[in-house]
């Protein structure tokens, strides 16, 4: 429908309107408050008027209710569904020393909740550039004011394609108990700025270093482990790009596990909101000016004091160190804000469905509980374990079951595992329990949500469960 200058000043003006919180259940009270009254009225002119109005106001209202962030095509694809009534516009705005918090959209359930919400730079400058990234803290959900009723969250970030100034953020929390129509309260810790250096070549002689004292790695060797074994390698006289402005980032040694090269700095352990940092990017091979990268780890000792940040390479080999020279990056982390953000707002709760399972799979895989909330399924169950494999908790992709789901209207959405968690009982070292976090799909990319009424069966591999009223 092709929208009248007068349609789009209308939705103009309702994308201005912010509300400092959105209370959609004490709403509808009051809507339906509202109807249950008679008004008189003294003539057809001013009857017509009302009617007039009332329809404007449902207009405008469902324009507002429809008008959702465009985060959620940032973050999950333009081809994007969220069912009509299962989001919660919030719309609540917050700047903290020049930078702005909008939380956008909530999806709440029995079960869980999900939020959507943006960060801006008050200036509207660019959030993240080739050499600056800025950085969340850590956000939580309180219900009630208490955060003894959220389990667990999962989130996401994505910046817009089409707007540097802006980037959106998903999260979703599980809870204990029902949330709907209860104060919930989502709080953000301060943000802080990374900076990072350019690329800075380090000559030294690791075959020298190396050769002073050989080390080399089991798998299973924790942080304190090689940090005491490269403590024996002469690494005294190493001076790093940027000793002078850093001295308390050092070159920890040269190592091999296995036939992984091992090369690492040692530093104070560093938080993301006010400390500095470095890590080796590549190793640059003199001979041919090939730059290797490798995989980055980092480890900690005992006490938490210190970091071991390793930088793993494949296919080099002791004769290759007189010729290798580490490229080293340093990062910066200094605050934007002293305070955090805190949002509150309420919603009905969606429905969810829970079914307990007794279902064999394969490999020994059983079934034993299903839960369908409106942003996914959880599967629980147990396996069988290989105690003395030396990595027994580990759970392969191949063996998690498929799940599609069956709507009403007899169409399929797909799904994709999302996560797994896995964990055992000392006194049951042949089985373990664990959880599968499925999303849905639509087409290829894109995500999708559910109004979980919508769904008549699910399948889980070729079984078919029905959801019976």
């Amino acid at each position: 429908m092709k929208l009248t200058p007068d349609d789009l000043r209308i939705r103009q003006a309702l994308e201005q309107i912010e509300t400092p919180m959105y209370d959609i259940a004490g709403a509808v009270r009051e809507q339906r408050a509202h109807r249950s009254r008679r008004m008189p009225l003294r003539s057809p002119q001013r009857l017509l008027a009302a009617i007039l109005a009332a329809v404007l106001l449902t207009a405008t209202a469902a324009a507002a209710m429809v008008q959702f962030s465009g985060g959620w095509n940032a973050l999950f694809g333009q081809n994007v569904m969220i069912p009509d009534g299962l989001a919660t516009p919030v719309r609540q705005t917050q700047t903290i020393d020049g930078c702005t918090i909008t939380l956008e959209d909530a999806i709440v359930s029995e079960d869980d909740v999900a939020v959507l919400y943006s960060f801006r730079y008050a200036d509207n400058s660019t959030v993240n550039t080739d050499s600056r990234i800025t950085l969340l803290g850590n956000s939580n959900l309180l219900m009630d004011g208490s955060d003894e009723y959220c389990m667990s969250s999962s989130g996401m970030g994505s910046m817009d394609s089409q707007d540097p100034s802006v980037e959106y953020y998903y999260e979703a929390f599980s809870l204990t108990e029902d949330p709907g129509d209860r104060q919930l309260t989502l709080t953000i810790d301060p943000a802080s700025c990374m900076e990072q250096s350019d690329t800075l070549s380090a000559p030294m002689d690791l075959a020298a270093i190396y050769q002073s004292h050989p080390v080399t790695y089991q798998e299973e060797d924790n942080g304190a482990q090689r940090l005491t074994a490269l403590q024996q390698q002469d690494c005294a006289d190493v001076m790093l790009p940027q000793s002078y402005q850093f001295p308390e980032i050092q070159f920890a040694g040269v190592a091999f596990q296995g036939d992984i090269l091992c090369v690492s700095l040692c530093m104070p352990e560093y938080d993301s909101y006010d400390s500095v940092a470095a890590q080796i990017e590549s190793l640059r091979d003199i001979r041919t000016d090939r730059l290797y990268f490798g995989s980055l780890h980092s480890y900690g000792d005992t006490n938490c004091a210190t970091e071991l940040c390793e930088t793993q390479f494949e296919g080099l080999t002791e004769d290759d160190l007189p010729y290798l020279e580490p490229q080293i990056t340093y990062q910066r982390y200094t605050p934007l804000t002293e305070e955090g953000w805190s949002f509150s707002f309420c919603a009905p709760s969606a429905k969810t469905l829970t079914r307990e399972l007794n279902l064999e799979m394969a490999d020994g895989i059983r079934l034993t509980q299903l839960n369908i909330t409106p942003l996914g399924v959880e599967l629980f169950g147990t396996m069988p374990v290989d105690p003395i494999s030396s990595d027994p908790l580990y759970f392969d992709d191949r063996q998690k079951p498929d799940v599609t789901l069956v709507l009403q209207d007899g169409t399929t959405v797909r799904t994709v595992s999302h996560g797994s968690s896995l964990s055992s009982d000392s006194s049951d070292t042949t089985t373990a329990q664990f959880g599968i976090e499925y999303q849905y799909q639509t087409g290829s990319e894109s995500r999708r949500f559910l109004q979980t009424e919508t769904i008549a069966a699910i399948r889980i591999n070729h079984i078919t469960i029905s959801i019976e009223e």
